[in-house]
């Protein structure tokens, strides 16, 4: 044994001289000093049979024992000074060995096989662990096998399957994703890792085992110190967690997964496309950086240890082995490190207090420009110096003086806005978002007491933040607006609700144009909020601006006189439909039998589109009337009756499918209704496919922007062939059905499948492009964008939020909702 230390030394010594001339790096010097280990490992065993055998005879048939190592040598990651966890198996616990013959011919000391395992697994270890001049082979670590230090030494492999089939636990599933056979029987070491694999890689996902992971982390911060680089803070532990827990929970169905090496590990997690590539970057890096801190830390006195030197002096020498000026240098860089791995194992183990710790140190911890900097980089900023002055601002106001009780609430509510930023689709809009929403409404308690109790407006605002900087200028510009959304911010709000609060504006006797645009701008934050956070899906939330819309509609009507008989406006477009979106235009057409009509029709236009110190309520476009823009504005019944019967072209009968009475007379907008579904029945059969495909090729060409970007509404494939093609299929009908018609899309074609007008196949082609692009039309005008361009800033962002993994993938199934319903 003497020469195996011997030759171990040495071995040693040259992986040292290797790794601190830097001809080597870390990963490989711990690969070599795994290797090293494992003929070290290999030798003693061998050895230890021989004297088992030697005291006890041999077991039954030739010795089958294998060494299966966990932790960093199964990992092949082993330190300078590490343990060697290692756990023993054997072939079969049936049966004696052969004893020995004494002098006298007599047969003695004869054992059962399992006692003659276990001698050699204890010589084993008292070979390498024993403490000689010539030092120390390896400390032994045999903690990790079936019920720790109560249980045997050795087992056989009958014994570990009944035991991780009946009592194995969380860590050990963890413990054994690092599994490797390091010495003895090859075929024994491999039909143990065949054993545990229902075990260690079990096919339902149990996700309350992520409490015993977070219980065994806490267990471990209670005994260490933050100076602890393996499992304090931010530290080794708490990446290898990240990773082992990743493998515990998809290692059944993804088979690159199933390995020891962290390395591979985290390059299989990759794949995945779970966790963005540069984390895993930094988190191998953060990684491989402990483990040179470990390494320089063991060499010194082959002391296993893992704690950051005190002293000036030894923390000085560190600093400039790993590379940096000094001590100041190198403790920013660690700092910055621990910060990424304590956030990455937040992400998937943290606590919300967790969290919260981190973002609070964020706000008040003890972190300069450069520190800020690199870990923002890390969080995704891609305009770091914004970043960090709205960092630096964001801990003045934090830091500003105010009363114990304002303090305590802004150190409870504060960290918490801060981490849903960074850990938001867009984190450089949403931290400069918060940082001047704070600047403009300061800490005040009610809007932070709000956002602290209400998760639906803390989750709100940070979406808004991250994903609509409309709807974020429109906030800053109105902190009025904010009072309102604290007081009340239900998720839905009926027709019927809305008209009865735009009543009470009107009864306030406040300037109406203000009070509207007020109402307008809430109703807007509080449905873009929803939106945003996916809780109002694309459907709703059209239905909910159009009742918005007859409201401040009917809200315009009253201020220019009231309901008058004979005098009803008409809703076209997507206003007929209840499909408007955020910056849709209102199309009107308006009917009256009096004079006064036209007075009254221009009043509700100037109330509409005026502009105030809140912008205007709507774009009006009345260009659907008789004539388009040189026609009357207002017309009779019996104008729009003769003009529709005999004059109309094609398309304007087309666009009658969508006309709905909103506010006015009810009478004469019945009557009106009655007359489009007159003209529908009679002309609707005029329009032919050939028609539909003119004048969609002339708006392609002339309204459409192809030419820089995929237009959603205009281009080829998109919304309005969509909204054509259903209205054709009603007007083919029309006589069949008297003229009736539905106005909104989806419901239109659900009716069209029921009627035996359009199969069902095609109409879920229909519905799911229909739906698509709506919600992404929406999207892209809340970011102040119209068209889809390859590369464009926010790709990834529309690619997350229309639920993609990424810009290629969201591309690609644009162009198949185009490509399908071209069909």
């Amino acid at each position: 044994m003497k020469r195996l230390r011997h030759f171990r030394k040495q071995y040693l010594m040259g992986i040292l001289l290797r790794d601190l001339s830097g001809s080597t790096n870390t990963i490989t010097a711990t690969g070599e000093l795994s290797n090293l280990a494992d003929v070290v490992i290999h030798h003693a065993l061998n050895w230890s049979i021989e004297a088992a055998s030697a005291r006890h005879g041999e077991p039954a048939g030739s010795p089958r024992i294998a060494l299966i190592g966990l932790g960093k040598l199964g990992g092949q990651e082993l330190n300078y000074s590490s343990d060697v966890d290692l756990v023993a198996v054997y072939a079969d616990g049936q049966g004696d060995t052969a004893g020995v013959l004494t002098p006298t011919g007599l047969t003695a000391n004869r054992v059962s096989n399992h006692e003659f395992y276990c001698t050699v697994v204890n010589l084993l270890t008292k070979l390498l662990s024993a403490h000689t001049d010539d030092g120390v082979g390896y400390r032994v670590d045999l903690r990790l096998r079936p019920e720790g230090r109560k249980g045997e030494v050795a087992w056989p492999l009958g014994s570990y399957r009944r035991y991780y089939e009946s009592w194995g636990r969380t860590w050990e599933r963890m413990v054994l994703t690092r599994a490797r056979h390091v010495a003895g029987d090859r075929e024994l070491g491999g039909a143990f890792i065949t054993m545990v694999e229902p075990f260690l890689w079990r096919h339902t996902v149990d996700y309350s085992e992520l409490e015993d992971i977070r219980a065994m982390k806490k267990k471990i911060d209670s005994i260490v110190t933050r100076d602890d680089i393996k499992r304090g803070y931010g530290g080794i532990r708490e990446a290898e967690f990240f990773v082992q827990t990743f493998q515990i929970l998809y290692g059944a169905d993804r088979h690159s997964l199933r390995t020891p090496h962290l390395k591979g590990a985290i390059e299989a997690i990759a794949e995945m496309a779970l966790v963005p590539k540069e984390e895993l970057d930094a988190l191998w890096d953060g990684y491989v950086f402990y483990r040179r801190v470990e390494h320089y830390l063991q060499m010194a006195d082959d002391l296993q240890t893992y704690i950051l030197p005190s002293a000036p002096d030894d923390r000085e020498v560190l600093a400039r082995k790993m590379g940096f000026k000094g001590d100041e240098e190198f403790t920013s860089a660690l700092k910055v490190m621990r910060m990424r791995i304590k956030n990455m194992y937040n992400s998937l183990l943290g606590t919300e207090e967790d969290k919260h710790a981190e973002a609070l140190t964020l706000l008040e911890g003890p972190l300069n420009s450069v520190e800020l900097e690199s870990y923002l980089a890390f969080r995704g900023l891609s305009d770091i110096e914004a970043g960090v002055k709205s960092m630096w601002r964001l801990r003045e106001r934090a830091s500003a003086p105010m009363g114990p009780d304002e303090r305590v609430l802004v150190r409870k509510s504060v960290p918490g806005l801060l981490e849903r930023a960074l850990g938001s689709e867009h984190p450089d809009r949403a931290l400069g978002a918060l940082e001047s929403f704070l600047g403009t409404y300061g800490m005040k308690g009610a809007y932070l007491r709000s956002m602290l109790e209400q998760e639906p407006m803390a989750e709100g605002l940070s979406k808004l933040f991250a994903l609509s900087p409309v709807l974020t200028r429109l906030l800053l510009a109105s902190p009025d607006c904010m009072n309102w959304l604290v007081e009340d911010m239900p998720i839905k709000k009926s027709a019927k609700r809305v008209m009865e609060e735009v009543e009470r504006l009107l009864a306030s006797g406040k300037p109406l144009d203000d009070q509207l645009g007020k109402y307008k701008g809430v109703e807007w934050l509080r449905l873009g909020m929803f939106f945003l956070s996916g809780i109002v899906p694309i459907a709703d939330l059209q239905r909910y601006l159009s009742h918005l819309a007859e409201a401040l509609l009917w809200a315009a009507l009253m201020e220019a006189g009231g309901v008058q008989e004979r005098f009803s406006v008409i809703a076209m477009g997507k206003f007929g439909g209840r499909e408007i979106t955020f910056g849709s235009d209102l199309d009107l057409i308006f009917v009256s039998e009096s004079a006064e009509g036209i007075k009254i029709a221009e009043k509700i236009i100037h109330t509409i589109t005026s502009y105030t110190g809140r912008g205007m309520l709507y774009e009006v476009d009345t260009r659907l009337r008789p004539d388009g823009s040189k026609g009357d504005l207002v017309k009779t019944m019996e104008g729009y009756r003769k003009y529709y019967l005999e004059h109309a072209r094609i398309w304007e009968a087309q666009a009658l499918t969508r006309a709905r009475p909103v506010v006015g007379d009810r009478t004469l907008g019945r009557e009106f209704l009655q007359m489009a579904k007159q003209v529908v029945a009679e002309r609707g059969h005029e329009l032919t496919s050939q028609d539909i495909a003119s004048m969609r090729k002339k708006i392609i060409s002339e309204l459409a922007h192809e030419d820089k970007g995929m237009d959603v509404k205009l281009g080829p494939g998109g919304l309005e062939d969509v909204e054509f093609h259903v209205q054709w299929l009603q007007l083919q009908g029309a006589r069949k059905s008297g003229g009736s018609v539905v106005q909104n899309t989806p419901a239109a074609i659900r009716r069209l499948v029921n009627r035996g007008d359009l199969p069902r196949a095609a109409s879920r082609i229909l519905l799911d492009a229909y739906d698509y692009f709506r919600k992404l039309q929406s999207f892209l005008w809340l970011n102040g964008e119209s068209l889809v361009t390859p590369g464009m800033g926010i790709a990834k962002v529309i690619a997350k939020f229309m639920g993609h993994l990424d810009e290629d993938a969201f591309l690609l199934a644009l162009k198949a909702h185009r490509g399908a319903v071209l069909g």
